[in-house]
């Protein structure tokens, strides 16, 4: 048997949110060595404003203007999602020679999916269904990855499954993670992957570059992040057909003696017209002052008792590019434009059916994932592998185009079916 050193392993694994995690849970769980390494640090998860800004990291997408935020901690972006469930289109993967049935049944019977019971649907979140479905829209509520039995008292932020979890899982099943780890390059001998050079913080202003060795490289550093990384190790093609970003808008009013409380946003919502979703934008109390300062929306600061929030998000074309520094710029034609606007006069609509006043958004923002740059079929085959033997890419950024919505239940799926064939290769 081959011994193997300390900066050897069967698997390494570049990032811990949803693939990433569940990579590592399912190799650890087989007794295989795994070297998880994440680029945020290990912190406590807490729905506080200092809790979100210590992890939360804004990735522009062009001008100054719009933008998304990732998480970057153990765990990754679960750390900040709503928990609201999209299944993966199986007709859509078995089209790319990718069968996730099996994987999407397990996800199903170990994860707490369910819709909320109405006596978790807030006042707000009732007058925003009974409104847009007085105007003829079909409102409905969501599936939602939230333990219900840590409800009791209400909204609960740690109610929400987090794929820190299955981290936690994977390192008490042997595998060593490394936080503040930062991924430069990967190697390549001859045609083969064959490790990482990766940085590592030592203190606030020190860092040391350092090198591992796997059988099995995962790039699962998320859909922000691992299209520059593959294309800067070599692999051809990626992004050149740009990207998407699924535009839209949050949008809040005020309805004196609404009674609002905290709630699970996104919970309901509805498909419009035209590639155009409306939803639930009602955020928790934690959060409303903190979001309501940043905007500048001075009216609404202390009024989160009567505040009422719809979200906008439409499907963008694919435009744009990643530039050469690995910082994305996208643009939008007139089409995507009409829907943008067709979107944002639906929701206020509905805002003014429902009574509220001094209806506010937050301009233009991504709304949703960030992909299009990485293709199954293009970029990876049907085992998740690239041009480089032993090269795999799993994490939303090689989810098909026409899957737009939340992904976690698709990326739990993906995780294990990836997890299959590397144990099986092993």
């Amino acid at each position: 048997m081959k011994i193997q050193k300390d900066n050897e392993f069967d698997a390494i694994v570049i990032g811990s949110g949803t693939c990433g995690a569940t990579i590592a849970r399912e190799l650890s769980r087989q007794k295989k060595k795994v070297l998880i390494l994440e680029r945020g640090a290990d912190a406590a998860l807490r729905e506080t404003f200092m809790g979100i800004a210590s992890i939360a990291n804004q990735v522009f997408l062009g001008d100054d203007k719009l933008s998304t935020v990732r998480a970057l901690t153990t765990g990754g972006s679960t750390s900040l999602y709503f928990g609201v469930v999209n299944y993966p289109q199986e007709e859509t993967f078995r089209n790319v020679g990718i069968d996730l049935s099996k994987e999407l049944d397990a996800v199903r019977k170990e994860l707490p999916i369910a819709p909320l019971p109405d006596s978790l649907l807030g006042s707000q979140a009732i007058k925003l269904r009974d409104s847009a479905n007085a105007l003829g829209h079909t409102w409905k509520k969501n599936d939602m990855l939230v333990d219900l039995t840590k409800c009791g008292a209400g909204y609960s932020y740690d109610a929400k499954w987090k794929a820190k979890s299955y981290v936690e899982d994977a390192v008490a099943d042997g595998a060593t993670l490394i936080n503040r780890a930062t991924v430069l390059s990967i190697i390549i001998e001859g045609n083969v992957a064959v490790g990482v050079e990766y940085r590592i913080k030592t203190s606030m202003f020190a860092s040391e570059v350092k090198r591992a060795f796997g059988t099995k490289i995962v790039v699962a550093a998320g859909e922000l992040a691992t299209p520059t990384l593959l294309r800067d190790s070599g692999v051809q093609g990626i992004g050149q057909r740009g990207f998407y970003c699924n535009p839209g808008y949050a949008i809040y009013g005020l309805i004196p003696g609404l009674n609002a409380s905290s709630g699970f946003v996104g919970s309901m919502g509805c498909e419009y017209e035209d590639g155009i979703e409306l939803g639930d934008a009602n955020i928790p109390q934690s959060l409303h002052r903190p979001m309501m300062l940043g905007g500048m929306k001075l009216r609404h600061l202390m009024g989160f008792s009567d505040c009422i929030g719809i979200g906008v998000k439409v499907k963008d074309k694919l435009s744009g590019r990643l530039k050469e520094d690995g910082r994305f710029f996208k643009d939008f034609d007139s089409e995507d434009i009409a829907r943008l606007n067709k979107g944002k006069d639906a929701a206020i609509r509905i805002l003014k059916q429902a009574g509220a006043e001094h209806i506010v958004d937050f301009g233009l923002t991504a709304a949703g994932r960030v992909g299009g740059l990485v293709s199954i079929g293009e970029h990876v085959d049907h085992k998740l592998e690239t041009q480089f033997r032993n090269l795999h890419v799993c994490d939303g950024s090689v989810i098909p185009d026409d899957m737009r919505g939340t992904p976690t239940v698709t990326l739990v799926s993906m995780g294990r079916y990836l997890s299959k064939h590397l144990l099986n290769a092993m």
